[in-house]
């Protein structure tokens, strides 16, 4: 867990926060799809060139080797639908997805090679159709993977070449040409869509941001700082362990308002929320929870490391000299091993803070059987 100041826009994830977790699935699941579709129309596209092929097969079926390639062309297809499709909708979900369609596209090279072979080399019409698995991985793939079809196409074509004797060097050097140019359009759109993911992780980031802090002082929101201390209360459960809230809020704020004006209260509200955040620990959370009222979530914190708390943000706050000195009230609720809900343990730290502000302001009320209080003075 960190502090949450307003140069860090993301939330702790072991505080459990709903909506956060329920966004960050949403884009999860919309990038599963797209490799599924992915998938799917790779699989289609292969299927279909599959068919093309044995019609070629079918229109010359007087040249050499024909019915190695159609036996190679019939594994491949039906290999793609059983073998492939299954093993990709796994792979999507997991971390070796990129590794398995890379690997899927250096096996179509190979596919696409050896019946160009058995064709009579680089010369046969289909020493063009390695250029299909370049432009495939241009949809998708990362930049360091289609960079590498394009060399691998390149390698295929040249061993060809070697193996197949003599060609049109026209036509390989056509065919050469082709495989260059969809390597530079896929590397482009490769680097094209890098720059876009990054763009649309700073916008998730942002998006963070303005769904969990509040936009004046950067702390976290009402409704964010709730779904914190509730998955608190959750953890705390779980492990038996106490933890605090402290509800601390403005001294005479409207008084200031009016006074000085809005923009200066604002002032002094965006210096209250710094030098609280400044006096927290790095497990702690601070929200501003309404107008003056902040709140601080301590995780595994007792009442009395709680009530030392207090102190750090007093001396913290008592430094604000903008407009005008400020003093606050806080109210104090502990979590210990049972009894409360969430909801409760704000209940009582805001009962606890109005008994301060009855007693005379600039004190703290620890929520108890008696509800004690003590003033800083």
């Amino acid at each position: 867990m960190r502090v949450i100041s307003p140069a860090l826009p993301e939330l702790p994830d072991e505080l459990g926060v709903e909506r956060i977790a329920e966004f960050e699935g949403i884009v999860y699941e919309s990038d599963q799809n797209l490799w599924r579709r992915h998938l799917y129309m790779g699989i289609a596209s292969f299927v279909l060139g599959g068919l093309l092929l044995l019609i070629y097969l079918a229109l010359t079926f007087h040249g050499r080797h024909r019915e190695a390639m159609m036996v190679i062309d019939i594994v491949a297809i039906v290999g793609s639908l059983v073998v492939v499709g299954p093993l990709g909708s796994r792979m999507v979900t997991t971390r070796w997805r990129d590794l398995f369609f890379f690997t899927w596209s250096v096996g179509t090279l190979a596919v696409i090679a050896l019946p160009i072979g058995l064709d009579g080399g680089a010369g046969s019409p289909l020493a063009a159709l390695l250029v299909l698995p370049v432009l495939f991985g241009g949809l998708l793939y990362r930049l360091h993977a289609v960079i590498g079809l394009a060399l691998l196409a390149l390698g295929c074509l040249g061993i060809i070449l070697i193996v197949g004797g003599s060609t049109s060097s026209a036509q390989a050097g056509a065919t050469a040409i082709m495989i260059g140019v969809a390597g530079a359009i896929s590397a482009t759109a490769a680097m094209n869509r890098s720059i876009w993911e990054q763009e649309r992780r700073t916008l998730i980031e942002s998006l963070h941001r303005l769904a969990t802090h509040d936009g004046l002082t950067g702390c976290l929101n009402y409704q964010a700082f709730q779904d914190a201390l509730t998955g608190e209360w959750t953890r705390a459960r779980r492990y038996g362990r106490p933890f605090s809230v402290i509800i601390a809020d403005l001294d005479g704020f409207k008084a200031i308002n009016d006074q000085y004006g809005h923009g200066a209260g604002d002032d002094m509200l965006n210096s209250v929320a710094s030098a609280m955040l400044a006096a927290v620990r790095s497990t702690d959370l601070v929200g501003r929870i309404g107008g003056d009222e902040f709140a601080v979530l301590l995780p595994e914190t007792p009442s009395a490391e709680a009530r030392v708390m207090v102190e750090r943000i007093h001396a913290r706050t008592r430094q604000v000299l903008i407009p005008r000195p400020v003093t606050l009230s806080f109210g104090i609720s502990t979590w210990t091993t049972q009894g409360e809900s969430a909801g409760e343990l704000l209940h009582q730290a805001d009962s606890a803070l109005y008994e301060a502000k009855r007693l005379g302001r600039d004190r703290v009320a620890t929520w108890a059987s008696h509800r004690a209080s003590e003033s800083f003075r």
